[in-house]
């Protein structure tokens, strides 16, 4: 695999990040790597039978169990890491760049970084010529949030990790976006005002009605800021086979609020 580009395209690759997906739809993330094999109760699956393989083949174990083997959207990759901090959903991901316009060239503050997944999406929609600053107070976050980045986009130039208190200030200037998954975002607040540029926009990510209702007083007291707007996202997939087609049972429901504003000039 080509370090700092993530391989879209081709056979399987030494070292690439795929997904088997049994005749079960059950998944599993693995990383390809020569003389290591995927453990089944059906028998073992080698690497070395999948590597060189095209996207979307099938594989078999040795006791002839079948997998499909992809590489693994960006959805994929998010839902079947292995990860000990909580991950701003998929659903919520593709709404906050387009609620906060993340766009090529900016800069944009994020705070907290947790295990990297929307990272990963600020980085893509920015750029190479724009940056992504950001701000952890947990060094293990830290650590692991830029290593799920390093791990889906190689090493990124544009990204830097801060182990700052993002409540206590931001450093940056004249900045373009700023996201905030953070507990008390109502704290960095004035810290937002005198970091964004003018016209910027602020968006928080958060799971109460009581923080929502906090932010948007804090917004209010504080001035500088137009009138935010809070929604939240709900999917519900629906089953389509045959003439069966009607919503499925679960749906992917409340996980948290969005919270946007802009920063106005007198």
């Amino acid at each position: 695999m080509t370090e700092g580009k993530r391989v879209r395209r081709g056979p399987f690759r030494e070292g690439e990040d795929i997904l088997l997906i049994s005749s079960k739809g059950e998944e599993h993330l693995v990383t390809l790597t020569p003389g290591k094999a995927f453990g089944t109760h059906k028998g073992n699956l080698p690497h070395d039978d999948l590597i060189g393989k095209e996207d979307g083949g099938r594989a078999w174990t040795a006791m002839g169990s079948e997998y499909r083997a992809f590489r693994p959207t960006y959805m994929q990759f998010i839902m079947n890491q292995k990860r000990h901090a909580q991950i701003i959903y998929p659903k919520d991901t593709g709404t906050i760049l387009m609620w906060a316009d993340v766009f090529p060239g900016a800069t944009v503050i994020e705070a907290g970084i947790g295990w990297g997944a929307l990272t990963i999406k600020l980085l893509e929609a920015v750029g190479p010529t724009g940056k992504v600053v950001s701000y952890e107070i947990r060094e293990d976050f830290a650590e692991s949030g830029a290593g799920t980045v390093r791990r889906y986009l190689g090493p990124c130039e544009n990204h830097e990790v801060k182990l700052r208190d993002i409540y206590l200030g931001i450093d940056e200037r004249e900045v373009d976006r700023i996201v905030l998954d953070l507990p008390e975002p109502w704290q960095a607040v004035p810290h937002a005002r005198e970091a964004l540029a003018p016209g910027g926009i602020v968006l928080s990510y958060l799971p109460s009605t009581i923080q929502v209702k906090q932010l948007c007083d804090r917004y209010a007291e504080e001035g500088g800021f137009a009138e935010p707007e809070t929604f939240e996202v709900i999917l519900r997939p629906w089953h389509v086979k045959g003439n069966s087609v009607r919503p499925v049972q679960w749906m992917f429901s409340h996980s948290a609020f969005l919270v946007v504003t802009r920063k106005i000039t007198p």
